[in-house]
């Protein structure tokens, strides 16, 4: 069982650090709830507001 568990915990822990740099790097953000995307909605999927605008980058 130990082995399974520390697979399972490196996976969980890549799948993390996958998702985390993923929203960093995000085109698009919802300015009600905060959540981030890579294509422009014109609602957001997560929260229905309307209020989808680009990131702006630096």
């Amino acid at each position: 069982m130990g082995f399974f568990n520390k697979v399972g915990r490196q996976v969980e822990q890549f799948s993390q650090t996958a998702k985390d740099v993923a929203e960093q790097q995000a085109d698009y953000r919802c300015r009600t709830c905060e959540e981030q995307f890579h294509t422009d909605h014109d609602a957001c999927p997560e929260c229905g507001a309307e209020t989808v605008v680009a990131v702006e980058t630096e």
